[in-house]
């Protein structure tokens, strides 16, 4: 049985008609005690199979940062390039793909991180990302956009990596948070979550 009917969300985007904030926070599914016992998984499949909701998210991110000066748009592999991406376009700034180590067949720079440690984390051990070696200009003010908020380990790595390419992370926004892993407390830049848990 999934757990939708009993969590609560709130989006936090001005502007939206009450029947649309509704569609957008209904659309997410809680899977239970995934990826371990203790945890509820944001599932995003439904959100991105609204045009509504899929687009409510969109507007509300570009709404947000389009007067912070944002030069370019890091997503995350692979669920951030669904909202990276289109925010990116929107914005008309470079869209930044972080990837996976292995997965880029030009010259690379990136960083390891460690993806968890202590009794909270839902995984351990070791990550990398990468980018193309000309993929952010020095100086570029970034934004960073993953679909969940996690342990906040790969967030973590990925303002490594921006910072050691000679930019600035003005903001990490997540679409939703996995709750009970502490993952803002771990990363030390401004974190925004569009779709909150309420207490």
């Amino acid at each position: 049985q999934l757990a939708s009917m009993e969590t609560k969300f709130k989006l936090n985007i001005d502007g939206v008609s009450p029947e649309t904030k509704d569609m957008v926070e209904a659309s997410v599914t809680v899977v239970p005690n995934f990826p371990r016992p203790g945890l509820n998984f944001k599932d995003l499949s439904h959100t991105l199979a609204s045009p509504v909701a899929f687009r409510t998210i969109i507007n509300g991110l570009v709404d947000k940062y389009q007067s912070r000066g944002i030069t370019a748009v890091v997503g995350i592999e692979c669920r951030g390039y669904c909202f990276a991406a289109p925010v990116a376009l929107k914005l008309k700034v470079p869209f930044v793909p972080f990837r996976k180590p292995g997965k880029l067949p030009c010259k690379s720079v990136g960083v390891d991180f460690s993806l968890g440690s202590g009794g909270k984390s839902a995984c351990f051990g070791k990550d990398r990302l990468e980018m193309r070696e000309d993929g952010l200009q020095p100086g570029s003010k970034v934004l960073i956009i993953d679909d969940m908020l996690g342990t906040g380990a790969t967030l973590v790595g990925a303002c490594e990596l921006v910072e050691k390419v000679g930019c600035e992370v003005v903001e990490c926004a997540c679409v939703v948070e996995l709750k009970g892993l502490e993952g803002r407390e771990r990363v030390k830049k401004p974190v925004f979550v569009l779709i909150e848990e309420e207490a």
